[in-house]
């Protein structure tokens, strides 16, 4: 029980949400170079929400893990050159209050009471290239680095080794980390779409350095925007400390759009 419940909590970091990009198609906009339009709102049941601040900067965040998890992004787009369209994005994760919740023992205990978390925050910069390769889908190519900052010793004995959150967490262990991938989306008819992507997770200074993401979902959309449904899986594989790892989860998610 205790897994289902830290990879849910884990898919809420990493969720990918489904947009609209007028009037050419609709598209999941989060993992890829284009922005929500000015003054629109997304609210994930599961997956970060996001507003748009102007046409070419967006901020999210996941309310229901803010006061636990806070991570907070903004992405610039930077226009459209030669049909690419280009995007950076900046952000912040703050992991101790989490960390310290669960460093307790008994039900919900993943770090033993015995170890000290100190203060500490990651910073994430990414930059995304977006293509159209036909009209009803988009191809994105991602990389991007996080460094961590902390105030005092962090021992490894604390890690959580469980799927998406460890590679999430591993920064705070090592040196930065590098992250590379694709998001290939598109369409088959003008409200049912998909998603299919693969991130790679490298990090430097340990031997559990590479870990991988696979995502896949298919996702409805209201014809006014005001709701998307999404459902699929996420396959992951970690090298983690005890070894090799393969999990497969679920992925379902209720999105609700304001604003145009």
């Amino acid at each position: 029980m205790k897994k289902v419940l830290f990879c849910l909590i884990g898919s809420f970091i990493s969720g990918q949400l489904f947009s609209q990009d007028p009037p050419a198609m609709n598209y999941w906009t989060d993992g890829t170079a284009f922005n929500i339009p000015k003054r629109r709102w997304e609210l994930g049941l599961f997956t970060a929400s996001r507003y748009g601040i102007s046409d070419k900067l967006e901020l999210s965040a996941h309310p229901m893990m803010f006061f636990l998890m806070p991570q907070v992004k903004v992405k610039a787009g930077w226009g459209e050159y030669s049909g690419f369209r280009l995007a950076t994005e900046h952000g912040i994760f703050y992991p101790t209050l989490f960390m310290r919740l669960v460093a307790t023992e008994g039900t919900g205990g993943l770090i033993s009471p015995e170890f000290t978390i100190p203060q500490m925050f990651a910073l994430s910069n990414r930059f995304l290239v977006s293509y159209r390769p036909f009209k009803e889908a988009l191809l994105t190519a991602h990389a991007g680095i996080t460094f961590a900052v902390k105030f005092g010793p962090l021992d490894k004995r604390t890690t959580i080794d469980l799927p998406v959150i460890y590679p999430r967490l591993a920064v705070f262990y090592n040196e930065p980390e590098f992250d590379v991938g694709i998001d290939f989306r598109g369409y088959f008819i003008p409200r049912l779409g998909w998603l299919f992507n693969i991130e790679n997770f490298i990090i430097c200074g340990t031997e559990e350095n590479y870990f991988a993401e696979n995502k896949f979902v298919l996702a409805y959309t209201s014809k006014k925007e005001t709701l998307r449904i999404e459902a699929g899986y996420k396959l992951c594989f970690g090298k983690y400390p005890a070894g090799p790892q393969w999990h497969l989860l679920p992925v379902l998610d209720l999105v609700f759009g304001i604003g145009r």
